[in-house]
């Protein structure tokens, strides 16, 4: 009898974790500084070792946004968005250098995998990037926002572009050590404001949002390729 008992325990109790594990809301992490919470929900697109990532979190809820409107899932080619997202550039509104936004190693990953997540996607999430360069032994710079489908539009939010942020004492391993025993004057971390800057503005538009964050519409007109006829 008591076997039983056990077993039913056992059942009832596995049923119930796993009940838990399928409704895990990847917004309760995504909260923490938009860190994707892909790992609980073990449905990563891509991931690096340098803390860069694709893939899906509940839809986030930004000003000027109608969370009904999203169309997922979706099919678009990966070759189109990398034809649009290749007109992305931003300068800092303290100089004049004009730099793309996505690298071509970053726009092969990015269009590969939002084509990708835009297919698996459930009309109740989006797709969530964050892409990582490392700029000095202290620093690492990245890029973090989300991707959906609207009606006729792809439609890209940055959180951030090209941010410079430290490397915590566990990423710096050795260097930390020996800077303890050599201490150098400490390097400060600077973001300044950023403007988006588009090679073509067809078919790319501009949405008002919340201040911080900056949103781009894609229409299909955006990866056309002109014809020299």
């Amino acid at each position: 009898m008591n076997k039983i008992f056990n077993n039913f325990f056992l059942l009832v109790f596995f049923l119930l974790f796993c009940f838990q594990f399928s409704q895990a809301d990847s917004s309760k992490i995504y909260k923490n500084k938009y860190q994707n919470p892909i790992g609980v929900l073990n449905s990563f697109l891509w991931s690096d070792e340098k803390g860069g990532y694709i893939g899906l979190t509940s839809k986030v809820n930004i000003l000027s946004r109608n969370l009904n409107n999203t169309i997922h899932p979706v099919s678009i080619d990966s070759f189109k968005i990398k034809i649009a997202f290749s007109k992305l550039q931003f300068k800092n509104q303290d100089d004049d250098n004009i730099i793309s936004i996505f690298n071509a190693e970053n726009l092969e990953i990015i269009s590969k995998n939002i084509s990708r997540g835009l297919l698996v996607a459930n009309n109740f999430q989006d797709i969530i990037f964050q892409l990582v360069q490392k700029n000095k032994k202290e620093f690492i710079r990245t890029t973090k926002g989300i991707a959906f489908v609207e009606s006729n539009s792809l439609n890209l939010v940055f959180f951030n572009i090209n941010n410079c942020e430290q490397i915590t004492k566990d990423n710096k391993r050795g260097f930390y050590r020996r800077s303890q025993i050599f201490p150098k004057k400490k390097k400060k971390c600077e973001n300044n404001q950023k403007e988006i800057l588009v090679t073509s503005t067809e078919g790319i538009y501009k949405k008002e949002t919340n201040s911080e964050f900056n949103w781009l519409v894609f229409t299909p007109k955006s990866w056309q390729i002109k014809s020299l006829n």
